[in-house]
Protein backbone atom coordinates (compact mmCIF):
# COMPACT_ATOMS: atom_id res chain seq x y z
CA UNK A 1 0.00 0.00 0.00
CA UNK A 2 1.84 3.44 -1.17
CA UNK A 3 -1.23 5.94 0.51
CA UNK A 4 0.63 8.19 2.86
CA UNK A 5 -0.91 7.61 6.44
CA UNK A 6 -1.04 10.27 8.96
CA UNK A 7 -2.76 10.08 12.59
CA UNK A 8 -6.68 9.30 12.53
CA UNK A 9 -6.88 6.99 9.81
CA UNK A 10 -8.37 3.67 10.03
CA UNK A 11 -6.36 0.84 8.17
CA UNK A 12 -6.58 -2.80 7.75
CA UNK A 13 -3.61 -4.97 9.18
CA UNK A 14 -2.50 -8.22 10.30
CA UNK A 15 -2.59 -7.96 14.78
CA UNK A 16 -1.90 -10.62 17.12
CA UNK A 17 -3.78 -11.61 19.43
CA UNK A 18 -2.15 -11.82 23.34
CA UNK A 19 -0.74 -15.42 22.71
CA UNK A 20 1.25 -13.11 20.23
CA UNK A 21 1.13 -16.50 18.04
CA UNK A 22 -1.99 -15.84 15.86
CA UNK A 23 -2.80 -12.98 14.40
CA UNK A 24 -6.12 -11.26 12.56
CA UNK A 25 -6.84 -8.85 9.80
CA UNK A 26 -8.62 -6.32 11.65
CA UNK A 27 -9.30 -2.85 11.31
CA UNK A 28 -6.94 -0.12 13.62
CA UNK A 29 -6.80 3.37 14.41
CA UNK A 30 -3.73 5.44 13.65
CA UNK A 31 -2.40 6.86 17.06
CA UNK A 32 0.81 7.98 15.81
CA UNK A 33 3.17 7.55 12.33
CA UNK A 34 6.86 7.56 12.22
CA UNK A 35 7.91 8.12 8.72
CA UNK A 36 11.28 7.12 10.09
CA UNK A 37 11.49 4.17 11.35
CA UNK A 38 8.17 3.20 8.91
CA UNK A 39 6.13 2.07 11.84
CA UNK A 40 2.69 2.85 13.08
CA UNK A 41 1.92 2.95 16.56
CA UNK A 42 -2.05 1.92 16.75
CA UNK A 43 -5.39 0.99 18.69
CA UNK A 44 -6.57 -2.33 17.96
CA UNK A 45 -10.59 -1.93 16.54
CA UNK A 46 -13.10 -4.87 17.26
CA UNK A 47 -16.73 -5.84 16.13
CA UNK A 48 -17.43 -7.32 19.70
CA UNK A 49 -18.99 -4.04 21.10
CA UNK A 50 -19.69 -4.90 25.36
CA UNK A 51 -22.76 -4.96 26.30
CA UNK A 52 -21.70 -2.56 28.86
CA UNK A 53 -18.56 -0.55 27.59
CA UNK A 54 -15.17 0.12 29.35
CA UNK A 55 -14.14 3.48 30.27
CA UNK A 56 -11.20 3.42 27.27
CA UNK A 57 -13.54 1.72 24.88
CA UNK A 58 -14.80 4.68 22.08
CA UNK A 59 -18.09 2.55 20.36
CA UNK A 60 -18.81 3.76 17.16
CA UNK A 61 -22.67 2.82 15.90
CA UNK A 62 -23.06 1.46 12.34
CA UNK A 63 -24.82 3.78 9.73
CA UNK A 64 -23.92 6.59 11.96
CA UNK A 65 -21.14 9.84 9.72
CA UNK A 66 -18.63 8.32 12.33
CA UNK A 67 -18.84 4.66 11.08
CA UNK A 68 -19.16 5.98 7.11
CA UNK A 69 -16.25 8.26 7.36
CA UNK A 70 -14.15 5.06 9.42
CA UNK A 71 -15.06 2.96 6.48
CA UNK A 72 -16.33 0.41 9.10
CA UNK A 73 -19.12 -2.34 8.17
CA UNK A 74 -20.14 -3.38 11.60
CA UNK A 75 -20.79 -1.44 14.91
CA UNK A 76 -17.58 -1.41 16.28
CA UNK A 77 -15.34 -0.56 19.04
CA UNK A 78 -11.97 1.24 19.28
CA UNK A 79 -10.32 -0.67 22.67
CA UNK A 80 -8.12 2.71 23.31
CA UNK A 81 -5.89 1.05 25.57
CA UNK A 82 -4.67 -1.71 23.20
CA UNK A 83 -2.17 -0.64 21.47
CA UNK A 84 0.33 -1.93 18.93
CA UNK A 85 3.29 -1.25 16.70
CA UNK A 86 3.31 -2.29 13.07
CA UNK A 87 5.21 -2.08 10.02
CA UNK A 88 4.19 -0.06 7.70
CA UNK A 89 4.35 -2.23 4.95
CA UNK A 90 1.99 -4.35 6.54
CA UNK A 91 -0.82 -2.27 6.39
CA UNK A 92 -3.35 -4.18 3.32
CA UNK A 93 -5.63 -0.91 3.19
CA UNK A 94 -7.07 2.64 4.23
CA UNK A 95 -10.48 2.18 5.17
CA UNK A 96 -11.04 5.46 5.87
CA UNK A 97 -10.60 7.88 9.05
CA UNK A 98 -11.71 9.24 12.12
CA UNK A 99 -14.15 12.19 11.79
CA UNK A 100 -14.07 14.94 14.92
CA UNK A 101 -16.55 12.93 16.94
CA UNK A 102 -13.89 10.28 17.23
CA UNK A 103 -10.68 11.94 17.55
CA UNK A 104 -12.50 14.34 20.54
CA UNK A 105 -13.02 11.08 22.08
CA UNK A 106 -9.89 9.55 21.72
CA UNK A 107 -8.13 12.11 22.43
CA UNK A 108 -9.81 12.77 25.56
CA UNK A 109 -9.01 9.21 26.87
CA UNK A 110 -5.93 8.50 25.82
CA UNK A 111 -3.57 10.15 28.05
CA UNK A 112 -5.64 8.02 31.05
CA UNK A 113 -5.43 5.17 29.57
CA UNK A 114 -1.55 5.04 28.72
CA UNK A 115 -1.03 7.00 32.16
CA UNK A 116 1.54 5.37 34.40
Amino acid sequence: MNEDLRKGDIVLVPLSYSDLVNNKLRPALVLYHDPEAMQLTVAYISSKVPAKPGPYDVVIPLGTPMSTRAGLIYSSVVKVYWTAMVKRILVKKKLGEADHELREKVNCILPEALAI
